[in-house]
């Protein structure tokens, strides 16, 4: 993988790292569906002037209405409905674990279904990158509650639905402008979000206090929108057990940044997981056929 991407891949974990800390703040001044609703609408609202600007148009073609629908139910609603809502329930490093077990299904799903290649090497970079976050968390040393246990529930099959959704992108937009396709399906998923909100809310709400408006923003603009953007085309661009394991840095940033803005403490457990986060990446990387890591079969957004 090109230096470039790497940096990018770094950048994103950053950005997403903080934004668990952030969730967890904003989660006093919105409920769950409605907080996820709103930072995914704007989110696709600031990203569609540049989509339009793409295409020479404002819109997409009719045709892909039900292909991105599908995407942004997969990708938006039901992964970030699950994020926000088992984030309600579940500590925050908890949260990060069990969601980032995505890159295991991404790459399982993307080996099933697309017949990706997987080395054992990389199998391997993948499991020491896990345990890793294992060491994290400290799980052997949780006590799960019975509204966290159903958080822990709702965040796997959000992490499930992402990782679909990433092979599902790779399948039907092989050669379409990633920034185009993340910017229609999030504003479908985000539309299917304040329909959900409605009801489980008891209204789609909103915060305009400061913290809350930062928060908000701060989602909205690089987790959604920038975020997502850098990871999508990177992912159409080389194999999943390439590009998924750097997401195993996102939860020990978002431990990292919760012990500096929440007072969580830093542990032993910290310093060797990010070691074997570490591990793990140079061991999927390693691992990674030639061929595979030269692999570029659609233009990135941009050229």
């Amino acid at each position: 993988m090109q230096s470039k991407y790497i940096y990018a891949l770094i950048l994103v974990a950053l950005i997403w790292g903080l934004t668990f800390p952030a969730m967890k703040i904003g989660s006093f001044y919105l409920p769950p569906l409605s907080f996820a609703a709103w930072r995914f609408f704007l989110g696709a609202l600031c990203l569609l002037p540049l989509a339009g600007r793409r295409q020479g148009k404002l819109w997409h073609a009719g045709r892909d209405f039900w292909p991105l629908f599908l995407l942004g139910l997969l990708q938006t609603a039901i992964m970030g409905g699950a994020l926000h809502l088992g984030i309600s329930m579940v500590k925050s490093g908890i949260t990060s674990v069990v969601l980032y077990s995505y890159p295991f299904f991404f790459t399982f799903l993307a080996f099933l279904l697309l017949g990706e290649p997987l080395t054992g090497k990389q199998m391997a970079g993948l499991i020491i990158g896990f345990a890793g976050l294992i060491l994290v968390v400290d799980p052997w040393k949780m006590h799960p509650t019975h509204a966290e246990f159903i958080g822990i529930l709702v965040l796997l099959g959000g992490s499930i639905s992402w990782g679909l959704a990433s092979v599902y992108l790779k399948a039907a937009f092989k050669t379409r402008d990633k920034l185009e396709v993340t910017t229609y399906q999030m504003f479908y998923g985000s539309l299917v979000l304040m329909l959900v909100a409605v009801f489980a809310d008891h209204g789609l709400r909103f915060s305009w206090t400061t913290p809350g408006l930062g928060i908000m923003l701060y989602t909205a603009l690089l987790t959604s929108a920038l975020g997502f953007v850098i990871l999508l085309t990177i992912q159409a661009r080389y194999p999943a057990s390439q590009t998924s394991v750097y997401l195993f840095l996102v939860p020990v940033f978002g431990v990292l940044f919760s012990s500096l803005l929440l007072g969580e403490k830093l542990t032993l457990n910290l310093l060797l997981g990010l070691a074997l986060v570490a591990a793990g990446i140079i061991t999927v990387n390693l691992g990674a056929p030639a061929q595979a890591r030269e692999k570029t079969d659609c233009v990135a957004p941009g050229k």
